[in-house]
């Protein structure tokens, strides 16, 4: 078993390319699967700060074997081509010509093997996350799963691995307190949304979207006292998402009224571009500014989607606070380093003796494949 991470993060590259990649993220495992043979299974996580491949690919596949990456090669061009035989090398430069990315650009972290895992355990524990400590990021590595059984790239060694990693985040949240301080990015949004409005319980909220953090945005406003939310979704998923969640579903087509009735506007959509462009939420603002129910507030807008829902010219509109992915990364709290440390040594003991379970099984398949010999020698 040869374990690569493949990772894009708000550190490296940056949240601007990891939006450019998010984009292209569905699909990608079993393209993956297609393009290099080398491959036997692909986990992709991309989160709202972080595009993440978790890989499964034969042993030989990074020694050197150009033709496992490329088999269409002639051996001249083969032995040439240094480029071709290296694992993470050609999965950069899918993942560039797929976003439209130069690949000299596209700085990807890269671990393999033993790190490669262990980094797998932290990121489920969210010490590898833009918020340190957030909730949600071991239920998104648990649907990434899913989505990859679904699409038949999840390896049996991939299995083990995110069921290594969740038992990981599991012992973080009951062992140390650092999941239980609230930390998550819709969290840190909220607060920043919050210092620019009237205290919550008094506003009106409107979530644009049923992308993975609309519930999540749901249960912190709730949990801040707000509870007129309405949910608009350009999808037609609105109904759904508001019978589940007991929310107002805003009706296709009524999305500029519903803004105007909102002190906060929570977008979570993620796919393609900007729904909330200048065009749209200048005459909404306009109109607030000129009636009495608006009050003097402004209006806030909290794109919290990876690929911005909301035009960077909205936030030059009078009247308007608008906040992103961006602003939510310049302040994010400091973890406290107690607990920190205490969920790192968790995550170096969990790897360690997942290494060591690891190698127990290390001569499985030779066993097999002895008894298989004796099977046939008896027969």
């Amino acid at each position: 078993m040869t374990t690569h991470l493949l990772s894009a993060d708000h550190r490296l590259p940056g949240l601007d390319v990891v939006a450019r990649l998010g984009g292209v993220a569905p699909g990608l495992g079993p393209d993956l699967l297609e393009a290099v043979p080398a491959l036997r299974g692909v986990l992709v996580l991309s989160t709202c700060n972080r595009l993440t491949l978790l890989i499964d690919a034969d042993s030989w596949a990074d020694t050197g074997c150009p033709a496992a990456l490329h088999p269409d090669l002639s051996p001249a061009d083969a032995s040439r081509s240094t480029a071709a035989s290296d694992l993470g090398e050609t999965i950069t430069a899918f993942l560039a010509e797929r976003a439209g990315l130069p690949q000299s650009g596209l700085l990807l972290t890269h671990l393999v093997g033993a790190a490669a895992r262990r980094e797998m355990l932290a990121i489920a524990a969210g010490l590898s996350s833009m918020v340190v400590g957030e909730a949600q990021i071991v239920g998104q590595v648990r649907r990434a799963a899913e989505t990859a059984a679904a699409e038949g790239t999840l390896s049996p060694e991939l299995v083990r691995v995110v069921e290594r990693a969740s038992a990981t985040a599991r012992r973080v949240a009951h062992e140390t307190e650092l999941s239980g301080q609230g930390r998550s990015v819709v969290a840190v949004g909220v607060d920043q949304a919050a210092a620019h409005l009237p205290p919550l319980e008094d506003c009106r909220a409107l979530i644009v979207g049923t992308g993975s953090y609309a519930g999540a945005t749901v249960a912190d406003l709730r949990a801040r006292g707000l509870s007129d939310i309405a949910v608009y979704s350009a999808s037609n998923r609105a109904e759904a998402f508001a019978v589940g969640h007991g929310l107002r579903a805003v009706p296709t087509g009524a999305l500029s009224g519903a803004m105007s009735r909102a002190d906060l506007v929570v977008t979570c959509r993620g796919t393609g571009g900007p729904i909330l462009t200048a065009d749209v939420v200048a005459p909404v603002a306009a109109e607030r500014a000129g009636s009495a129910g608006g009050d003097g507030r402004p209006l806030v807008i909290l794109d919290l989607a990876l690929t911005r829902d909301v035009d960077e010219a909205v936030g030059a509109l009078p009247g308007v606070v608008h906040l992103d992915l961006a602003r939510v990364r310049d302040a994010v709290p400091e973890a406290e380093a107690q607990q920190v440390t205490a969920a790192r040594a968790i995550v170096e003991a969990e790897a360690a003796d997942f290494e060591r379970t690891l190698a127990g099984r290390a001569m499985d398949p030779l066993i097999t494949a002895l008894r298989a010999q004796v099977g046939r020698v008896v027969a």
